[in-house]
């Protein structure tokens, strides 16, 4: 069991360390006025009154992850050894070990090509994207440790500890939606706009553990001996066999999701939004505030799908050191064999729902000059029911310089109050890249998570007049105002 345990840990720390989870908002890019689809997510008005016409979305993709336990010793060149095939000597990870419950996020998202629309008055948008996203709260620090270093960690044997409200949710699924705004006010100081997503959800795969309590004691390295516990967990998982491949992309749930927002512009300048004209050169408006309500929905998992209760439940669990689980079912069965004495006690269904990362967020962009701006961001994540994947609390300052073509961004963002980051973007014609934390980049600091966005789009800004055009052809070079 030991080695079960470690071989979880370590996958857990795999998805907590190389995933993201989408939950990732991509500060770089995601508050520009020329973030298109790369801002949806954050709040949908954005596409309602922007600078182009219509935009051909190809693809874009966004891997983060982050937790407080476990981290990489700074100067480990983890990033360098990745991207040649090396590995990281395991001497070189390790742990956060104090009383202070763990936590993790981690998502990874791909959006495939999607296309927007924005007229004067209406906007539309259509998107496909597959995600995975992945929450662990209150992991208490004895239970972190023990699936870290396994049961033979002496420290902590013969002590007795208790745990409460943990949670542990995946879920991944395939995401279809269109969105539609339009101009709620328009007069010289109020400009306000709104839009909504709509999203039908096809749900892969999922699990989640829940432990209400647990009261347990490890006297040594080949006995777990649990007093008391009250939890539960279910999964619609692939299970091993030929088929599992197969499986694992197979559809086992459905549901629906929104994402609902509006923004304000104050002392809106129209004509800064008009390709080829002298006001282009002009601030766009002076500040503008968003609110948005973000992925609020669930997915319902009816196929392959089981749960399972261990209600007021005590064991004593000789030779757990040993116990090795070769598949999903066969956990299922050693677990209720071991609490119960029978391999299907415990089961209580054979469907769950599981709720999406929902949040509220606020935005602040300032406009300084024409091209430098000022964001600020915040991000509350909502409680919307126990078996959700719990969003971190996040907040940003951004200070970015923009063009039509050219975007450079730096953005300093506090995530979930524990860990300050320093990013960087930068957009350049159809690509995007960035990162919400460059300290893995540079190796100067502890790793305690990655991420890193990309995006490939294309913009028609609308045509110029023929008077303008044929003014810039005089002054010499093509007439390039308009897209790209």
């Amino acid at each position: 069991m030991r080695v079960l345990l470690k071989k979880l840990f370590y996958i857990l720390s795999f998805l907590i360390i190389t995933i993201d989870c989408e939950a990732q908002e991509m500060w770089g890019i995601s508050n520009s006025n020329y973030a298109g689809s790369m801002g949806m997510n954050l709040n949908p008005a954005t596409m309602v009154g922007a600078h182009y016409r219509w935009e051909a979305h190809l693809l874009s993709s966004d891997l983060f992850v982050m937790n407080n336990y476990l981290y990489v010793k700074k100067n480990s060149d983890l990033i360098k050894k990745s991207m040649r095939g090396e590995s990281v000597p395991e001497e070189r990870f390790t742990d956060n070990y104090n009383t202070k419950d763990k936590f993790g996020n981690g998502s990874l998202f791909v959006k495939y090509p999607g296309f927007i629309y924005s007229g004067n008055k209406i906007a539309v948008g259509f998107h496909a994207s597959t995600r995975v996203a992945f929450s662990v709260r209150g992991m208490p620090f004895h239970l972190a440790k023990f699936m870290k270093e396994g049961f033979d960690y002496t420290p902590q044997q013969d002590i007795n500890y208790t745990g409460s409200n943990t949670d542990v949710v995946g879920i991944n699924w395939h995401e279809a939606g269109i969105s539609i705004g339009t101009v709620l006010k328009d007069d010289k100081t109020c400009y306000i706009t709104g839009a909504i997503t709509l999203n039908y959800l096809s749900g892969l795969n999922s699990f989640y553990i829940r432990i209400a309590d647990i009261d347990y004691i490890v006297p040594n390295d080949s006995l777990w001996q649990i007093n008391n516990v009250n939890a539960e967990y279910g999964h619609a998982l692939a299970d091993a066999g030929d088929n599992a491949v197969n499986n694992a992309l197979s559809q086992k749930g459905n549901g629906y999701s929104t994402t609902l927002g509006f923004q304000y512009y104050h002392n809106r300048n129209e004509n800064a939004y008009l390709p080829c004209t002298k006001d282009a050169r002009s601030k766009k408006y002076d500040y503008k505030i968003g609110f948005s309500l973000i992925d609020l929905g669930k997915i319902n998992f009816s196929k392959q799908a089981e749960k399972y209760e261990f209600i007021n439940q005590s064991t004593y669990w000789y030779g757990i050191d040993t116990v090795k689980f070769s598949s999903i079912g066969n956990m299922d069965t050693t677990l209720n064999n071991q609490f119960f004495g029978n391999p299907t006690q415990g089961k209580t269904g054979e469907q769950f729902s599981l709720i999406l990362p929902g949040a509220a967020s606020l935005q602040f962009d300032y406009a300084v000059t024409p091209t430098f701006y000022l964001n600020f961001t915040a991000i509350q994540r909502l409680p919307l029911g126990t078996y959700a994947i719990k969003r971190p609390n996040q907040i940003s300052i951004t200070a970015r310089y923009e063009t039509r073509r050219f975007e450079v961004a730096v953005p300093y963002s506090l995530y979930d109050y524990f860990r300050n980051r320093i990013g960087l973007s930068v957009r350049y014609g159809v690509l995007v890249l960035g990162t919400d934390m460059i300290g893995p980049l540079t190796g100067l600091s502890n790793i305690y998570g990655v991420d890193f966005f990309i995006g490939i789009k294309y913009k028609y800004f609308g045509e110029c007049h023929q008077k303008q055009r044929k003014h810039k052809a005089k002054r010499g070079g093509p007439d390039d105002c308009y897209r790209y």
